[in-house]
């Protein structure tokens, strides 16, 4: 286990200036975790992430005590609430930098995505950090700050698919985003798969060709869907991430092979893929991982100062795949249905 990965557990564990959640969880584990703990793959004894304390404890349970007097530089994010109430936390600035921006730029630069460009995000605002990242992406490009369209992805879950209700609030938010089209001279696009394709079809056709950069984010692009973008907008490096509020966002580990993704730095952020269980009502297995070509679900562990993510069980499947030095990455990734019905899975 390297040493920054240490040292942010002894930093939530300590007795005195650490994270009330986390000295909660080691009083019931019975163990000191920062001297016991001393590769990542023993972090399975720290048990699964608890959701529902992310729902409903107060947010500096989750934050060391030591950072208590700096809570007015922290961002403040909440998940959509896909699978029940959101779940909540904070980045420093540099934590968010690391997140978010820092793997965007490694990625524009591989991808060759274009830069200055003019930037419509169509997707949440209020809560949800991805808007204050489509503004730092925008600018790290050297772009003004994205017009914005703003969704409210909790009120489009509440709506059946393709219901009137849904059908309503959709034509409202791309009838919003028609408006910015139809005025500013646009070319780069942030938004997610579904928001694309109902915007593509309403799109003229020179407005289509006119796009030269579209980042994806907020719901995987799925297989199916990258063939209808790419006819949509041909002219277009179509760049998808796949992250959360949770975590932040990464990408994939080459241009030409857009639906695998890197698992993490191992540093910061650790992605992996673990077995299914075996049957019903048995536990999530969260100590082991799949081979590689096989599926099972997602667990992440995200380790930064101002909050620490451990054995996280996240809502999406994926195959592991094997990307070289003995790495693995994270392909085909999908909603796990048997959580998240598909009426509920909405546009983000």
């Amino acid at each position: 286990m390297n040493n920054k990965i240490t040292d942010i557990l002894k930093l939530h564990f300590d007795r005195q200036d650490g994270t009330p959640y986390w000295l909660d969880r080691q009083r019931q584990l019975g163990f000191d975790v920062a001297s016991e703990i001393t590769d990542t793959a023993e972090l399975y004894r720290l048990g699964p992430m608890d959701l529902q304390a992310l729902r409903t404890r107060p947010i500096t349970d989750f934050i060391p005590r030591c950072f208590h007097q700096s809570l007015s530089s922290m961002l403040l994010s909440e998940t959509g609430g896909t699978t029940g109430d959101p779940c909540r936390r904070v980045y420093s600035q540099n934590e968010f930098h690391d997140a978010f921006v820092g793997p965007w730029l490694e990625a524009v630069e591989k991808c060759d995505f274009p830069h200055r460009g003019t930037w419509l995000f169509v997707g949440p605002g209020g809560p949800h950090i991805i808007d204050r990242s489509a503004r730092a992406m925008a600018r790290s490009v050297g772009s003004l700050e994205p017009f914005f369209v703003d969704c409210d992805v909790r009120w489009i879950k509440k709506q059946k698919k393709n219901s009137l209700g849904f059908t309503l609030y959709i034509d409202h938010v791309i009838h919003q985003a028609e408006n910015v089209i139809g005025c500013q001279n646009v070319d780069t696009l942030f938004t997610t798969p579904p928001l694309l394709l109902f915007l593509g079809q309403r799109m003229s056709r020179q407005q289509r060709l006119r796009i030269k950069g579209i980042h994806t984010g907020g719901m995987a692009l799925t297989s199916e869907t990258r063939p209808a973008l790419t006819e949509m907008f041909p002219n277009a490096v179509i760049l998808p991430g796949y992250g959360n509020s949770l975590f932040g966002v990464t990408f994939p580990v080459s241009c030409d092979d857009p639906d695998t993704f890197r698992s993490g730095d191992q540093n910061r952020l650790m992605l992996r893929v673990a077995p299914f269980p075996e049957g019903p009502g048995e536990e999530q297995d969260i100590r082991n991982s799949v081979e590689s070509g096989q599926r099972g679900r997602i667990v992440c562990n995200c380790f930064d100062e101002t909050f620490l993510i451990v054995n996280l069980v996240e809502r999406d499947t994926a195959v592991a795949v094997d990307i070289g030095n003995g790495c693995r990455g994270i392909s085909a990734i999908e909603t796990l249905d048997s959580v998240v019905a598909v009426s509920q899975q909405g546009v983000y």
